[in-house]
């Protein structure tokens, strides 16, 4: 009866601890029982559920981190331990009670400590692959040309609602965004972007005929691109035109391409003044 009840045990921790994986129970309990029964019958009927229950055990063991082997093993011992020195109080077999009392308290704490450690170890990999999927996300949503990008401002800044300003700072990286509240003078990018609306004196001008030149955008050594967005084009619209300057020149940008996707503004810098 106890090894039975140990088996049962063993069976329903390892069930757990594995998620509650259904194949060991089909084809090692049942199998199990089923070979008990053909090739083992003279077995009392107690050890014909303990055999499938112990196979069951083991199979589900190895679903789970095998440092969960050590410290079931050492609870074990520790058990067995703690029930000899309560049955003997040490009269007799006194070191070898001792030395499993030892054993397993040592067994206990060391896979105790490296399942923590394992838990930290994946709880640092599920938040990395995490951020490498944001990542990825970002980067196939941001504008992927110079051209895309000074369209996606334009189009933000002649039209400032609350989403459209929050998506314009989107494309800017941290230290840009600084960059772009402190040439005007404001403290922060959402009120740096109202600045530049409030000088679009003409939306629609501004957003349909405006185009970047093909030579405002340069490669650089380091792989990012320059793009001069303080001469955009406003094709269609001459100075006798009552809005031939419909909207603010931009500033000078610096791109770098994320994941090999879109672009995100990593330096910003004001046009030259004149």
């Amino acid at each position: 009866m106890p090894a039975l009840i140990g088996a049962g045990i063993l069976a329903l921790v390892a069930w757990w601890l594995s998620g509650w994986e259904m194949w060991p129970w089909l084809f090692g309990g049942v199998g199990g029982l089923v070979a008990v029964l053909i090739f083992a019958r003279r077995l009392p009927p107690i050890w014909r559920l303990t055999v499938p229950l112990l196979v069951v055990g083991v199979w589900l063991l190895t679903y789970v981190d095998p440092w969960w082997w050590v410290l079931l093993a050492g609870v074990a011992v520790t058990g067995a331990g703690v029930a000899a020195l309560v049955t003997l109080r040490l009269r007799v077999r006194r070191w070898q009670t001792l030395t499993a009392l030892a054993l397993g308290v040592v067994m206990v704490a060391t896979g105790w400590a490296m399942l923590a450690v394992d838990a930290a170890r994946h709880a640092r990999q599920t938040q990395q692959e995490l951020n490498q999927a944001h990542d990825d996300a970002v980067a196939r949503i941001l504008p992927h040309s110079p051209g895309s990008m000074v369209n996606f401002l334009a189009e933000r800044i002649a039209r400032p609602t609350p989403d459209a300003v929050a998506d314009a700072c989107f494309v800017f990286a941290p230290a840009a965004r600084q960059q772009l509240a402190d040439a005007r003078h404001v403290p922060d990018c959402p009120a740096a972007i109202g600045a530049m609306a409030a000088e679009v004196t003409a939306a629609g001008d501004y957003v349909n005929n405006l185009s970047l030149p093909g030579q405002a955008s340069q490669p650089n050594p380091d792989g990012t691109l320059s793009v001069d967005a303080c001469h955009l084009d406003f094709s269609g619209l001459t100075d006798d035109t009552p809005h031939a300057n419909p909207g603010p020149q931009i500033g000078l940008l610096t791109l770098a391409q994320q994941h090999g996707q879109g672009h995100l503004i990593v330096n910003y810098r004001s046009c030259p003044s004149g």
